[in-house]
């Protein structure tokens, strides 16, 4: 539901006989991407792999406006066997592996987390730009970035410093995942978790829907933690029982953020009333009325309102994942 680390892209430097040969069989023949030094960062994710192409090894392989980069959504592995098969490894002098960079999601007090990490792994704090331009690097990188690590970042993404760590970087991704809550949670202060109960309302028995809907927004933009559900019944009305799915999240986003993204949940693109998701922080029911910007405003402009900026934060394929999932419930009502 939150993701609080992931590998970046993956780098292969090749030393080739010929520069231009070689760059029209990257670019023609594997559908590799020409990119300089800002597209690699914010066009590119851990499915990808950016190739970095050079006459001379030994020279150092800093990352320039003048480099030679590729990017292939495909992986090392598939990128060289292709090589072979078409019968182009004559092309290529040597290879080298750059070090693949660790990206840690971090809220609350970012030094308090370095601080952490390094109680447990011996390693250097450097300024990360520098760090990331340098491929010739032997020792793992951690990265930290308050982005959800479910999109693509770009360099200003990232907190300025990054960890250099001399460990193995299949054996540190591990140990990262395995103690990733325990390094967040002692960077919080007096930061905490918000408890929340979400309860979705649907007269029309949609249910299963409206859950796909939520559960996707809530998963794309790494709100929090789904940590129980359940079926219960509500008296809307004296001697009428409806019947309610609760979920149980824990996030720290406020809750007035949280509702945003469920009132622009109940409405279709077309404005029409798909459900209700009532959220309730503690006690206290979050109510459309707390996101009025002026006394005049109707539920439907605050829904409306709170629609156009979800679909801002969602990628165009949530945005259509959730587009046909709403004419599904619509061919109910």
């Amino acid at each position: 539901m939150i993701s609080l680390v992931r590998k970046s892209t993956k780098y292969l430097i090749i030393e080739t006989f010929d520069l231009f040969i070689m760059d029209n069989y990257l670019i023609k023949d594997l559908n590799a991407l020409k990119a300089n030094i800002n597209t690699v960062y914010d066009k590119t994710n851990e499915d990808y792999t950016v190739i970095y192409l050079t006459d001379d090894i030994n020279k150092p392989s800093i990352i320039t406006e003048a480099s030679r980069l590729y990017m292939l959504s495909q992986d090392i592995d598939q990128i060289l066997c292709r090589i072979i098969n078409d019968n182009q490894n004559h092309l290529i002098k040597s290879l080298k592996l750059a070090p693949r960079i660790l990206i840690f999601r971090h809220f609350g007090n970012i030094d308090k987390i370095i601080y952490s990490i390094l109680k447990d792994y011996e390693g250097e704090v450097k300024n990360l730009k520098e760090t990331f331009f340098n491929l010739d690097l032997t020792s793992s990188i951690v990265a930290f970035t308050q982005k959800p690590l479910i999109k693509n970042l770009a360099l200003d993404d990232f907190y300025e410093n990054c960890i250099v760590i001399d460990y193995p970087v299949k054996e540190l991704y591990k140990g990262l995942k395995i103690n990733a809550l325990r390094y967040l949670n002692e960077g919080l202060d007096n930061k905490v978790w918000n408890e929340m109960d979400i309860r979705i309302y649907d007269i029309y028995n949609a249910y299963h829907l409206h859950y796909r809907r939520l559960i996707h927004v809530l998963e794309n933009l790494e709100l929090g933690l789904v940590l129980g559900e359940a079926w219960s019944k509500d008296h809307a009305v004296m001697l009428m029982t409806v019947g309610v799915y609760s979920i149980k999240f824990f996030t720290f986003y406020e809750a007035k953020f949280i509702k945003k993204i469920l009132l622009g949940l109940e409405i279709s693109s077309q404005s029409k009333r798909l459900c209700d998701y009532d959220l309730y922080y503690g006690k206290k029911k979050i109510s459309w009325i707390d996101l009025v910007q002026s006394r005049r405003d109707t539920r439907e402009e605050v829904a409306n309102r709170c629609r156009e900026e979800l679909l801002k934060m969602l990628s165009p394929h949530s945005v259509e994942y959730i587009n046909n999932i709403e004419k599904e419930i619509l061919r109910n009502i």
